[in-house]
């Protein structure tokens, strides 16, 4: 155990345990404290002057995310209908702290699934074809994407006039690009290596996914009653020439066609989505529960493969990602593994 000491040094203390170890430390943190104690990647241990305890590859590896993209938009709603107005303190906090609910929203009231139509999976490609008759085609329940409409505006309120915004939130789901997180020295304060290895997929479904993405959620809020207009800078730089460039309405532009994107604006599109992609924080998988020999750290009892006595409890197990926030998941491994531990201590 390391304890930080006023001086901002690190004490040392020694816990044995007699019947189990349990590592719960996150996706992040559970491949890290296994490297560090010897349990990973011969390779990747050797290379950081640790002595090989126990020889498991997959430790570190499989990192995955949800791929994250905000798109900001003007809109006509009223100043008690979005966030606008505390996050920019132009409202009475007083009142608000006595009279009135919008203290207990958080802005977000609606949020979709959404999933291509066989037209639009072809027009993204063959690989991309293929990439989804293998994960998604036959889970008609699975969706590709999540969109959230958030009632502000999701960046400095200092930025923009001020007003009523709102932003759509946009999730990419079951990445197929893989990161990995290791360590690269003995100490804790040797920095990791970790590459989150977004759109790194051979096939590009991953960015073709975002690609898609950005126009539908644009289609579908630019037909919304409260639609005002994109925020520039929250956009991609579309020239003033294309027909996708940014635009500012003071009225609903009713039932309007399609925006019409030239081969230009889909590289303007990737080349945005790739220097503006972000985490949800809903990392996982870097100790997955798999058959060893395909990279996998726990058995489904969440012993760590080469090594007795010691499990894994948390989000670093899941295999493979979710439809949704990762909380309710985090949740479930630890009742389960409650459920686990009980039993094999003789607690049940």
């Amino acid at each position: 155990m390391f304890e930080s000491s006023s001086k901002g040094a690190y004490n040392i203390r020694t816990v044995k345990a007699r019947k189990m170890v349990i590592l719960s430390c996150g996706a992040l943190g559970t491949p890290l404290l296994l490297e560090r104690s010897g349990i990973g990647s011969r390779e990747v241990l050797n290379r950081a002057n640790v002595p090989v305890v126990a020889d498991l590859p997959g430790v570190g590896g499989d990192y995955q995310d949800h791929h994250m993209m905000l798109y900001s938009y003007k809109s006509r709603l009223g100043p008690k209908e979005t966030l606008d107005g505390i996050n920019s303190r132009g409202l009475n906090s007083t009142e608000f702290m006595t009279n009135d609910k919008i203290l207990g929203w958080n802005s977000v009231d609606a949020q979709c699934k959404l999933r291509p139509d066989e037209a639009d999976v072809a027009n993204l490609g063959p690989k991309f074809q293929n990439a989804w008759d293998k994960e998604f085609k036959s889970y008609t329940n699975k969706p590709m994407t999540i969109l959230s409409a958030v009632a502000c505006y999701p960046g400095d309120p200092s930025a923009v006039p001020a007003g009523q915004y709102f932003a759509i939130a946009a999730f990419s789901l079951y990445p197929f690009s893989r990161g990995h997180i290791h360590i690269t020295g003995p100490k804790l304060e040797d920095k990791p290596d970790f590459d989150l290895g977004f759109f790194a997929d051979e096939e590009e479904a991953d960015i073709k996914k975002h690609i898609w993405t950005y126009k539908k959620q644009r289609e579908i809020v630019r037909r919304m009653e409260v639609y005002g207009g994109e925020i520039g800078g929250w956009h991609p730089p579309f020239p003033t020439t294309s027909k996708a460039a940014c635009i500012d309405t003071e009225c609903p532009l009713g039932d309007v066609p399609d925006i019409e994107y030239t081969v230009e604006d889909d590289q303007i599109i990737e080349k945005w989505v790739r220097e503006h992609v972000d985490t949800t924080w809903h990392s996982l998988g870097t100790c997955k529960m798999a058959p060893r020999v395909e990279l996998g750290v726990v058995d489904p009892s969440l012993n760590v493969y080469g090594v007795e006595r010691l499990k894994v409890a948390d989000l670093s197990i899941p295999p493979s990602n979710i439809g949704a926030n990762t909380n309710s998941t985090a949740m479930a491994i630890g009742e389960k593994a409650a459920d686990i531990f009980a039993r094999e201590l003789g607690l049940a």
